[in-house]
């Protein structure tokens, strides 16, 4: 009997996506497009997939391409979870012959699925406003199950016996063999998240939703059969006026903002949810669990950008940092800067700059105050030449037609070139004081926080305080305009910050220690040598830096640069 220490799932989170087809969209990996010269286009390449057969059991195939919709329905994301042990310090997963060695079999195996939306329940105040459903599996039980969901309590908003599908979970079936690298006795699990469709209450098809108005008609806010909410529940009744506990940003459901009496909600909710996946294994007299949350929301409406921080990196953010950073060296950490300015390229070229710059920056009649050398704060200031923080030289940029996205094109540009690790490279060396003025730092960590803070204080330039008034006003630094969760302006997290003013401030030391030595052969200069060599400080034994390869012509791969290289998620 194998000494167990620990059961898990793989991956221990994931995230599912809405979609109305019944074909679930094949996996895919993030690779770099080799095809350009400096830093490559994220491009999306097929990837081992499984497909769910008729008693449960899966297939492995390789795609030939990625398909997203099938007609006009998005096809789901349905991502599969995999048991693991760890016995004796090594992991390995739960299978077949795993179980018979430990005298087990599928039917030690129970789990339990709670999948729930809670958004109108915690605007309102009112536990009867959310709607769960709650279903327990046994191992052996290899039928798709359907999540669904009701609400609870006086006046509940979704009733018994009409319930919203939340999506379907299933035990997948394994089998004594391996295909394509894929061991089918794994034992794995399988979330299949909702159709993604909109409910409300009867008669909702009356009521007019101005900002969804089309010209030739007004927008239906649900189909007539999921008009099966309670008209009753409090959720049809919530407006965002007189409260102080509402979430932030206070005005983003459906109702607000649209010219209905009070901003009353139109009691409109959806079929996203959160999951919490449970299973336990009883092995040797003992029972060990399992748990694993799964997030269902919308389509990826761009499946090849990447975001300029993950789900990863605000994991990790919020963990303590090591209490020694460990050794990189300077190349290595260029390099690992350019991956962080390729995915905030990516980012940008989504991003309508223009309207966002219109949307955030307050009114020019709000008397808010700025302060000299600052950013401006009123559209009138804020990224143009009377800026402290514009390039001067950008201003024929924005002198584009009428009704052209001039700001959107601008950070495009800008943007592009700051994703080659040279050009990165370049910039901060030479423009380090203005980089460090020109990005928004982020906020800071409790303990770093000063103990008494006015709201009128003058910002601290390397990191925000949310008691200080200025610190949530939209400026140009970067990111630009944009909106963090609680409706304040965005910006790198944490570490990112520190890191990226960490290697500005080793790239112009580096400058400093190069001129003085004046070996200009020698030296680490992204811009000027393309990384051919690095300064002999760096190249010392035991550093572990080495020489970067010439860069290719134009237009061609670089030498030494594998094919397609994967990104990291």
């Amino acid at each position: 009997m194998a000494k167990i220490e620990e059961l898990f799932f793989l991956p221990p989170m994931a995230v599912a996506r809405l979609g109305g087809s019944d074909v679930p969209l094949a996996s895919y990996s993030w690779e770099e497009d080799p095809s350009l010269h400096g830093a490559g286009l994220t491009v999306i390449s097929p990837a081992i997939s499984l497909e769910v057969l008729d008693k449960g059991s899966v297939r492995p195939f390789l795609p030939a391409g990625i398909q997203f919709r099938d007609g006009d329905k998005f096809r789901p994301v349905a991502p599969f979870l995999e048991l693991w042990i760890r016995s004796n310090g090594v992991e390995k997963p739960v299978t077949l012959n795993w179980l018979k060695q430990n005298k087990a079999t599928l039917a030690a195996l129970r789990y339990t699925v709670t999948a729930a939306n809670h958004k109108a329940a915690r605007r309102s105040g009112d536990a009867a406003c959310a709607f769960t459903a709650r279903i327990d599996v046994a191992g052996d039980d290899h039928g798709p199950h359907d999540l669904l969901a009701s609400s609870s309590g006086t006046d509940p908003l979704v009733f018994a016996d009409k319930p919203i599908p939340l999506g379907r979970f299933q035990v997948i079936r394994p089998k004594p063999a391996k295909s394509m690298g894929v061991d089918l006795s794994a034992v794995r699990v399988r979330f299949t998240p909702a159709k993604g469709e909109v409910y409300g209450p009867p008669g909702l098809q009356k009521r007019r939703d101005p900002e969804n108005s089309t010209r030739t008609g007004e927008h239906l806010l649900a189909p007539k059969k999921n008009e099966i909410l309670n008209e009753k529940a409090a959720w049809m009744h919530y407006n965002v006026r007189g409260r102080t506990n509402n979430p932030r940003p206070a005005d983003t459901y459906d109702g607000s903002g649209d010219n209905n009496p009070a901003d009353r909600s139109f009691g409109i909710v959806d079929d996203t949810c959160d999951v919490l996946l449970e299973a336990t294994l009883k092995i040797g007299g003992k029972t060990w669990a399992a748990n694993a949350r799964i997030f269902s929301g919308p389509p990826d409406f761009a499946p090849d950008r990447r975001p300029f921080y993950s789900l990863a990196d605000e994991m990790i953010d919020r963990d303590p940092p090591p209490r020694e950073k460990p050794d990189e060296d300077l190349r290595s950490a260029v390099v690992r800067l350019s991956d962080l300015f390729q995915r905030v390229f990516e980012t940008a070229s989504l991003a309508n700059l223009d309207m966002m710059r219109t949307a955030m920056l307050p009114g020019d009649s709000l008397g808010l105050r700025n302060f000299s050398g600052m950013p401006g704060v009123s559209p009138k200031d804020s990224m143009t030449p009377r800026d402290p923080e514009f390039d001067k030289d950008k201003a024929p940029e924005l002198k584009g037609p009428r009704g052209s996205l001039v700001y959107s094109s601008l950070a495009s540009q800008t943007h592009a070139s700051l994703a080659d690790a040279e050009d990165l490279a370049l910039f901060l060396r030479t423009h380090a004081d203005r980089v460090r003025h020109l990005i928004r730092p982020a906020y800071a960590h409790f303990k770093d926080l000063e103990q008494t803070v006015r709201s009128d204080d003058r910002p601290n330039p390397r990191q925000r305080d949310p008691r200080n008034t200025r610190d949530w006003l939209h400026d140009m630094r970067m990111p630009p305009y944009m909106s963090d969760s609680d409706d304040s302006p965005l910006s790198l997290n944490r570490r990112q910050y520190e890191f990226l003013m960490e290697t500005v401030d080793r790239l112009t030391a580096d400058d400093q220690s190069r001129a003085a030595a004046a070996q200009g052969p020698a030296e680490f200069n992204l811009a000027q040598d393309h990384v051919s060599r690095v300064v002999s400080r760096l190249t010392a034994p035991g550093n572990g830096a080495v020489d970067m390869p010439a860069p290719a012509a134009p237009g061609k791969p670089k030498p030494g640069k594998p094919a397609r290289r994967k990104r990291r998620n």
